[in-house]
């Protein structure tokens, strides 16, 4: 038992020791073969999904390197492009979208990088089909960047095509301010928005308000000068200063001067006849902008009253705010307007800035109006009319009014001439230019036609030099009543009427401007060159050139069909007559 109890330790600890030298063998060979895949995670993968497939060769790891890095420079193209698509606007930004996925290739992403190898190894991809690909990306990406550069360029013209004549400006072209069954009152857009050749006229508005039989516009005051035209109807103008009052009676083709600041009103005393008038506006503050002040509250607008405090407003009238919102502001919570007012006529509050006004508050409002200077003397603070004088250019084709910064105070420290113009059905204003005026013309009545000529620079890069190339363009365009145009200094301009056409015209810049003709009989600037230079400018001869300006007998106005149409219209009114005649 002695020599058992020692046997049995000695036993047991030679067993621990082999099993312990047999732990350490399996853990070091256990790390031998983790450092040896970890040296090649993708042979390890390989090996486990086929272990028949050799290993891949040299070439075939630069291939996918270069793959790599192909896509990488693909993602940095990408995120460009889509910084350039944030700065474009939203809706371009849904075409390109909806445009690109139509044209590209329906085709699923791989989930990463390893499966997209995989799979090209599984489809026994060689380096010859690795170039091919690489070359169909740059190929669709080159054809995306050709498509992209063709919809800019489309996207130009189309926006050229709508920008093709920026002097022209619809009826539509108008922003309404105020409206109600009574009238409205609306103003056109900048016309530096359209272009940025109309720079110099970025403080000029033209405002236009129309109202019906026995109406009134409200009283108000504008930070900006004004010159109104009356084109329709009959109208009494109120002009308020602090130590009198004016009033004026105006008809057609009457004018007037508006300082900035001054209180005015106007009413329609006709029963039957509704009244246009249009005003060019000269802002004073803001260039461009200017705002309408009215002492009143309606629901169009608030009265100017009703910006001050409450303690000034008591202060000011000496009287308790309740009262004065009573009499002058109305009462800002329609409920208690409402119950205020329950039994009552319609309030002029509940119609606008133009209200109804009854005969008897016609009489009242005309019983000291004046009427224009007419002929005589130009008044320096009262109504002229433009067709007081006789036309300046006249014949049986039409008639060209024009008042002059010279030739009246009222618009003379403004530099503004104002020009009236009637061209009878199927006549032609003869082209012509002015010096230095930039004229904004107005079409009150009729329809026609006109053809402005200018100069389009285009920049062309030519050996690192950019050159300008002048290409003359003629802008042309429909004219029919409410349509505005313009016409720059320096372009020649013709107009013509399809019926009777009438136009109002602000002058610009008018101070010693000059209107030259380029055809007719009289202020023909070509026919003024001499002989010599004619010989020298024109293909033809002196002798041609002058049998060719002295065929149009007619000055300023002249029949706007040629006279060989005429002469083929006739022979075929002879011819059918003749055809008939044997039948």
């Amino acid at each position: 038992m002695t020599k058992m109890r020692v046997r049995f330790p000695t036993s047991v600890l030679l067993l621990g020791i082999v099993f312990l030298m047999a732990v350490s063998i399996g853990i070091a060979y256990g790390e031998k073969g983790v450092i040896k895949n970890h040296d090649r995670p993708q042979e390890r993968e390989q090996e486990q999904r086929d272990p028949r497939q050799q290993p891949r060769p040299r070439q075939q790891e630069e291939q996918e390197r270069e793959h790599e890095r192909e896509e990488e420079r693909e993602g940095t193209r990408e995120t460009h492009r889509e910084r350039e698509q944030e700065q474009q606007p939203q809706h371009g930004r849904r075409e390109e979208e909806e445009e690109e996925e139509e044209w590209q290739p329906k085709r699923q992403q791989p989930q990463s990088r390893r499966e997209e190898r995989e799979q090209e190894q599984e489809q026994g991809s060689s380096s010859s089909s690795h170039r091919q690909s690489v070359y169909g990306r740059r190929q669709y990406h080159e054809s995306r960047e050709q498509r992209e550069e063709t919809e800019q360029e489309q996207g130009s013209r189309s926006d050229s095509r709508r920008q093709r004549n920026p002097y022209h400006f619809s009826s539509g072209r108008f922003q309404t301010r105020y409206r109600n069954r009574n009238g409205q009152i609306r103003v056109l857009e900048r016309f530096d928005q359209r272009t940025n050749r109309l720079e110099n006229l970025q403080n000029y508005r033209i405002v236009e308000f129309q109202s019906k039989p026995s109406t009134l516009i409200l009283p108000k005051h504008s930070d900006a000068d004004y010159i109104l035209v009356v084109l329709n109807g009959r109208a009494t103008i109120t002009i308020v200063n602090p130590d009198k009052r004016q009033a004026y009676n105006l008809e057609y083709g009457d004018a007037l001067r508006l300082p900035a600041g001054t209180t005015s009103y106007i009413l329609n005393p006709d029963d039957n006849q509704n009244l246009r008038v249009v005003k060019l506006a000269i802002p004073i503050n803001n260039p461009g902008k200017f705002y309408d002040f009215y002492p009143s509250s309606t629901k169009d607008q608030q009265s100017y009253f009703s910006g001050f405090s409450r303690n000034t407003l008591e202060a000011t009238f000496n009287t308790r705010y309740e009262e004065i919102q009573r009499i002058l502001l109305g009462y800002e919570d329609e409920k208690e307007d409402e119950e205020q007012r329950s039994g009552q006529e319609q309030s002029y509050q509940d119609e606008g800035v133009i209200v109804r006004v009854s005969q008897e508050q016609i009489q009242e409002l005309r019983k000291h109006a004046q009427s224009s200077s007419g002929k005589g003397k130009p008044s320096e603070s009262g109504p002229f009319n433009l067709r007081s004088n006789k036309p300046i250019y006249s014949n049986k084709f039409g008639n060209f009014y024009e008042i002059t910064p010279d030739r009246n105070p009222q618009v003379q420290d403004l530099d503004i001439s104002l020009t009236l113009t009637e061209i009878n059905k199927g006549a032609l204003l003869l082209p012509h230019y002015n010096s230095k005026a930039i004229f904004v013309v107005v079409v009150y009545e009729g329809e026609g036609n006109y053809e402005l000529v200018g100069i389009r620079d285009q920049q062309r890069q030519r050996e690192e030099k950019e050159e300008a190339e002048e290409e003359v363009r003629r802008y042309s365009a429909r004219l029919s009543q409410g349509d505005i145009f313009v016409i720059p200094a320096g372009h020649p301009i013709s107009i013509n009427a399809s019926s009777n056409l009438r136009l109002l015209g602000f002058g610009i810049n008018a101070d010693q401007n000059q209107r030259n003709f380029l055809a007719g009989s009289e202020d023909n600037v070509i026919r003024q060159l001499d002989r010599a230079v004619k010989e020298l400018t024109f293909p033809g001869s002196a002798e041609d050139v002058e049998r060719l300006i002295k065929n149009q007998q007619q000055s300023y106005f002249a029949n706007a069909q040629p006279q060989q149409q005429q002469q083929r219209e006739k022979e075929g009114r002879r011819g059918r007559k003749g055809l008939i005649s044997s039948i």
